[in-house]
This record gives structure tokens, C-alpha cells and sequence, in this order.
């Protein structure tokens, strides 16, 4: 008589169950079992239970509402096992999340999370709930994700963070009890062995991974804060230290080995951990002392979805950070910042010219401000770059300011800097000031006599407090620079008129230098011609007369003037011989002469006002010196065009006012600036105007 196969009845809640248990079930014998399924929760009718040899429940409480089975067949409740696979989702959660675990029976879930604690997942924190139970529901911000095995529709709608571990099949241990009751070997166990361990080895390789990648950030991490050049701390929660890298090492002049998990306050109680650890505020840019040091410190709390993680902690000292400034300004200094002339680049032969060398040098020895005075082209500047080049500034910046190029709209800010947002237009980030990028250097300020009155009131106060405030900003920036001052105006009598602060005068005129003009040193001329020739590698002679006509100029435009006037002899002479025919027509107008206060000579006004008077109308030079004269009282310059529509009586033409222009400036009475600078009377000018309008009335 041929056996008849036995056969399992699979009680379960869910078809998707039912059929998880059916498919192992074959998979492990074959067409050797029969199954029946129900998965309805419908009664069951008595006489089932006449060919069913063995029970399998997924709930023990399924059998309440059914036909009790004979006694002497068996009832099995399904031990069940989690998909391996799905497990990497939950080893991606930090320690601590809160785990809402959802099923549809309370010893579905205990039994779930029990065997999650078993694999290693104790770190997570789950918290049962089976819908339609006493079991609460908590709130959904109590709750960090939800998980399931699936289940997902138990799951309420507001919570949208979801982790599905699938159904959960048989273990393998029911799968032998099975094969017990019913007398059934599994031909197949060995390859679902080969799959479970398969499975093992799978999340091993992923855990090996996960380690190896772990292991190479860390290693990145820190090989990244290692070349930082700040201290770092890293603490956790409590304030533990749980990071060190090696220039916190070097500053606090301990190890990694004896700090890592100590607590701050123990280790280094200056650093004040518990401002960031109880309040959970960030502190930035504190000045902590720290034995010897003076340590700038910043504290910021670090956070991880709203849950306080701990604190990072960086800091370092004040005068590495003064040194990296000073780095810094000097590197932006050497952007053109440095001079190119010393005392062997000043040429001259003369007593005066040699009387200047040695005094210079002397004031280059010492730091205070030092006033250069002298006419327009006599050498101010390279006197002050070679007093630069001599002091003990030498290696630090030298920033030129000429504020005869600067509009009273612009002198503060390029002088003091600005902030970020201070003005329409302001460069983001804000810009250094010339005073600190002069800093450790020396700030040379030309055409001083210029400087509006709105600023002069500031510059006095860099000077005493030696700090400054940027434009738009809140907090003084300590500069240490050696001042040297420029004009050819006399500041006397500009400060007499009211044009300039008596106070900054006397601040300035600590070091006078007093440069003379190339007319009072005639010893040099011939001198610098042989140096202005051997400069341009060029060869010249002049004739008797032209060398008698060279020592008689008054050269109003100083050694500027003469070098120019080497450059046009060299365009302009037949072979290398200049003759009288060659020379400007501005060397046969006269002894041209330059403000009084600077000549001597008493005929200088008549011979201007003769040249004048050969160059065109003596009513139209009147008329442009008025509007000049006007201009100067209000501290304006003024460019051709607005010169032509101020100006009354005699109509010109622009290229009549520029002809007219460059006669006076030839003259001395006017100094045109470059570009649109525009131009400016000159106090000669002033002198030359009184005369003419006493000779155009007479």
C-alpha cells in the first residue's frame, strides 16, 4: 500500500504570509507535502482536520475562533527569522533614534525587536505599537522613523520617515521541526543553509566596507585637521574631549594620548566649555588667557537633526594671528607698494643739493614724521623713498597717496578703508585703507596742502592714537606707520588763512626738509643732463649759447622740467649737436619764475606778464585766473570745460582755453593735474592775477 503524502495546515492573518510560508515549505520538500492554506480567518469545517497531519500557525490566537484540531495532531507555531538583507538600512541610524516598530500583534513586534536586540541593535531605541491596541501611539516629533515587516498600511499616515524589513520567513529551525513531525527529510537544507550563511557573508562584506570606508574618512578627517593652522577640539555631549588635532598638540603643549576622553572643564578649564555645552549657543572670537598665551577662541555647538551632539572648539594665538596679518599686509604691500629710488638715485653737486643727502639720511635714522617742502618737480618723492630705503622700515611697505588726485568724496575711504554695506557700490568684504597697507612702512603724503579740511581733522588723530576706523565700521585698527609729508605750498600761510589746521601743522612739521629749486643750485644742471643722457643711453652736445641759455633758466619746473626737456632734445636735435635753434621757445620768454615764496628774484611778475602778453590776450589770462582764484577759496579743481562755462566777458574756444592753459602752466601760475584731475591756480598765479588786474584796469 503506497503512503499518502502528509499535510501541513498553514494558519495565517495574510495571504502575502500564507504564501511566504507555502514557497519555503516546497522549496525544502517538494511535491512531497500537500499544504493547505487558510489566511480568511474563516471557520474552518470540522473534517478538515481529517487529512491534516501537522498545524502551522503564525499566531497561536488564530486557533481561538477555530474548530479545536484532534489532539493527537500537532500544532507548530512558526518560529520566524528577519531578511538579512534588509538589515543595512537600520545599521545606517545613529545610536540613540527612537524606532516606532510596527505589527499587527503585540507578540509579533516583542518578538521582532527581541531578536533585533539579539543581532546587534541594541544601540536603537524601539518602541512597540500595534494598532487598534492599548499599546499608545506617541507623538511624531517622540519619533525618529518607523519600522515594519511589511506591514506598511499599520503604519499612521503622519509619519513620514519609513524603514520596510519584509515579511519575515520561517527559521530554519521550524523548518527541522517539520521535518521531524512528519517524518520528511529536507533534501534541500543544505542549499538553504548555503543561502542563510550566504546572506551572512553578504552583510559581513558590507559591514567590511562600511568599516574600511569609516576607517579611510577618519583617516582623511584627520589627516585634514592635522594640516589646519588652528587648534581643534572636538567634544561630545557632556563636553568630553573626543578630538585633538596636532596644532591644538603644539598650542596647549599636551597629547592626544592624555586628553581624548577627558572632559574639557578638567583639561583646560579657560576654555569655558559649559557657555556651549548648557546654553547650546555658539561664542566666537573670545580672548582667553591661557598661561602664557593670549588665545583667540571660538566655540560652536554641533548638532545632528535637532539632537545636541557636542561642541568643536577652535583656537589660536594672538600673535600668530598678528604675525599672519602682518604677513598678510606686507604680501599686499609688495603688490607695487615698494620704492625703486635711494639716496644714490638723488644726482647733484652742489653744497645745498649735498647739505639735503646729509640731513635726509640723518631723519632716516629716526621714526618721527618728517615734512619735505619744495616746488613742484624738485625730487620730494625720491627723497622720501630714499629716507624709506635707509630706515629701519626698509623691508615693509612704502604707499604713496597724492591728494591732489583725491576727491573729497573719495580721500576717506581710500586713506581709512571701508566695510562691507558701508556705501552703494562698496566692494564685498570691504577694502583695506592705504594707512594699513602701510602698516609697519611708511605712508608718504604728497600735495599735503591739498588735503581737504573734512579730512585733515582725521589725519590728526592717526597720527597721535596711530589707529584707525574704516568707513561703516565699529572697531579702531592699530597701524604702526612713519609719516613723511610733501608740499610746495606754504602751509604757514595756508594755516594763517584758515586752509589748513594749525594743530596738524605742528604734527606734521616734526622733521623739516627743505628741498631747493634747481635755479638756486645751478651746479647740478649740467650734471643731471649727463645723467638724464647716460639713463637714455644717448649721446648730446650743446653749443656755448645753448649751455649759456641752459645755466640762465629758471627752470620753473624743476628737475621734471629738464628731463623733459632731454627727452625733446634728443627727438628734436640734427645728429648729437643742440643749438639755440633747437631750444623751446618758453627759454627765450623771460626768467619764468615761480611763487615768491620759493624766488627772490623781484622781476619775476614783469617778465611773466610779458611772456603772457606774446602768448595771446592779457584780459583773456585775467579772466581764467579769476575763475581759478574763485575755484581755489572753495578748494576745487576745475576742468576745461566747466572753466569755459564759469568764465565772463571774451568768448574762447576749448582749444584757446587749453593753449592759454599750458601757457600759464609753462609760467608757473597754474598746476594742471593728469587725467581729469582738473587744475588749480598756483599761489604765483595768485600774485601774477593781482598784478594783471592792475594793469588791465590801468
Amino acid at each position: 500500500m503506497i503512503k499518502q503524502k502528509p499535510c501541513i495546515l498553514l494558519m495565517t492573518r495574510l495571504e502575502t504570509i500564507s504564501l511566504l510560508f507555502a514557497n519555503t515549505l516546497t522549496s525544502f520538500f517538494g511535491n512531497r507535502l500537500n499544504i493547505i492554506r487558510n489566511h480568511l480567518l474563516e471557520r474552518l469545517h470540522p473534517n478538515v482536520y481529517d487529512e491534516v497531519d501537522l498545524i502551522l500557525v503564525s499566531d497561536t490566537s488564530l486557533l481561538h475562533d477555530q474548530p479545536a484540531p484532534p489532539s493527537d495532531i500537532p500544532v507548530l507555531l512558526a518560529r520566524r527569522t528577519i531578511d538579512i538583507n534588509k538589515l543595512d538600512q537600520l545599521m545606517d541610524l545613529p545610536p540613540g533614534t527612537r524606532c516606532l516598530f510596527v505589527s499587527n500583534s503585540i507578540e509579533m513586534v516583542e518578538g521582532a525587536i527581541e531578536l533585533l536586540f539579539h543581532l546587534g541593535f541594541s544601540h536603537l531605541t524601539f518602541i512597540p505599537y500595534v494598532p487598534n491596541t492599548e499599546t499608545p501611539l506617541p507623538e511624531k516629533d517622540q519619533i525618529d522613523v518607523a519600522v515594519c515587516h511589511g506591514l506598511r498600511e499599520l503604519i499612521p499616515a503622519h509619519f513620514e520617515n519609513v524603514i520596510e524589513l519584509g515579511h519575515r520567513p520561517l527559521d530554519l529551525t521550524t523548518i527541522f521541526d517539520i521535518s521531524r513531525l512528519l517524518d520528511l527529510s529536507p533534501d534541500k537544507a543544505n542549499l538553504y543553509t548555503a543561502d542563510f550563511i550566504s546572506d551572512f557573508v553578504h552583510i559581513g562584506r558590507k559591514l567590511t566596507n562600511s568599516v574600511h570606508n569609516e576607517r579611510k574618512l577618519n583617516e582623511k578627517l584627520s589627516s585634514i585637521l592635522n594640516a589646519v593652522h588652528e587648534g581643534i577640539i572636538g567634544t561630545d555631549a557632556t563636553g568630553n574631549i573626543t578630538v585633538l588635532n596636532k596644532e591644538a598638540e603644539k598650542i596647549l603643549h599636551m597629547t592626544e594620548a592624555t586628553c581624548i576622553g577627558r572632559n574639557v572643564a578638567e583639561v583646560i578649564p579657560e576654555f569655558l566649555i559649559l557657555e556651549v555645552v548648557e546654553s547650546h549657543t555658539e561664542v566666537t572670537k573670545q580672548v582667553l588667557e591661557y598661561r602664557d598665551l593670549y588665545l583667540l577662541v571660538t566655540k560652536i555647538p554641533t548638532f545632528l537633526d535637532d539632537q545636541f551632539l557636542g561642541a568643536v572648539i577652535t583656537f589660536q594665538d594672538v600673535t600668530k594671528v598678528q604675525q599672519i596679518e602682518q604677513e598678510i599686509r606686507t604680501k599686499s604691500a609688495n603688490l607695487g607698494l615698494m620704492t625703486k629710488y635711494s639716496f644714490d638715485n638723488i644726482i647733484g653737486k652742489s653744497s645745498s643739493i649735498q647739505a639735503n643727502k646729509r640731513v635726509a639720511t640723518k631723519l632716516a635714522e629716526s621714526d618721527f614724521t618728517i615734512l619735505i617742502t619744495g616746488e613742484n618737480g624738485t625730487g620730494k618723492e625720491v627723497f622720501a623713498q630714499a629716507i624709506h630705503q635707509h630706515s629701519t622700515r626698509r623691508d615693509g611697505p612704502f604707499v604713496p597717496v597724492n591728494f591732489a588726485g583725491l576727491t573729497d568724496s573719495l580721500v576717506e575711504s581710500e586713506l581709512f578703508g571701508y566695510e562691507e554695506g558701508s556705501f552703494t557700490g562698496a566692494r564685498k568684504g570691504g577694502k583695506m585703507g592705504l594707512f594699513e597697507l602701510a602698516h609697519n612702512g611708511t605712508i608718504f603724503l604728497d600735495e599735503i596742502g591739498d588735503a581737504p579740511l573734512s579730512i585733515q581733522a582725521s589725519l590728526l588723530r592717526v597720527l597721535q592714537e596711530k589707529q584707525v576706523m574704516r568707513v561703516g565700521g565699529h572697531r579702531v585698527i592699530p597701524v604702526n606707520v612713519r609719516v613723511i609729508a610733501a608740499t610746495n605750498c606754504n602751509l604757514m600761510e595756508m594755516v594763517k588763512k584758515g586752509t589748513f589746521r594749525e594743530d596738524l601743522y605742528y604734527r606734521l612739521n616734526v622733521l623739516p626738509l627743505h628741498i631747493q629749486p634747481l635755479r638756486d643750485r645751478p651746479d647740478d644742471i649740467l650734471v643731471l643732463i649727463d645723467y638724464f643722457l647716460q639713463k637714455k643711453k644717448q649721446r648730446l652736445s650743446f653749443s656755448r649759447e645753448v649751455t649759456k641759455q641752459l645755466l640762465c633758466y629758471d627752470w620753473p619746473g624743476n628737475i621734471r622740467e629738464l628731463e623733459n626737456f632731454i627727452h625733446y632734445a634728443v627727438v628734436i636735435a640734427e645728429g648729437n649737436q643742440v643749438e639755440l635753434a633747437h631750444l623751446p621757445e618758453r627759454f627765450f620768454a623771460g626768467h619764468v619764475s615761480t611763487p615768491p615764496l620759493l624766488s627772490h628774484r623781484d622781476d619775476a611778475l614783469e617778465d611773466t606778464i610779458r611772456y603772457l602778453s606774446r602768448q595771446g590776450s592779457l584780459v583773456d589770462y585775467t579772466a581764467i585766473l579769476q575763475v581759478l582764484s574763485d575755484c581755489y577759496a572753495r578748494q576745487e579743481r576745475i576742468g576745461r570745460s566747466a572753466l569755459l562755462a564759469r568764465m565772463e566777458g571774451p568768448s574762447m574756444t576749448e582749444a584757446q582755453i587749453r593753449h592759454k592753459l599750458t601757457a600759464l602752466d609753462r609760467a608757473g601760475c597754474v598746476s594742471i593735474g593728469v587725467k581729469k584731475q582738473g587744475t588749480q591756480i598756483t599761489a604765483f598765479g595768485q600774485q601774477v592775477l593781482e598784478a594783471l588786474l592792475i594793469t588791465t584796469k590801468g
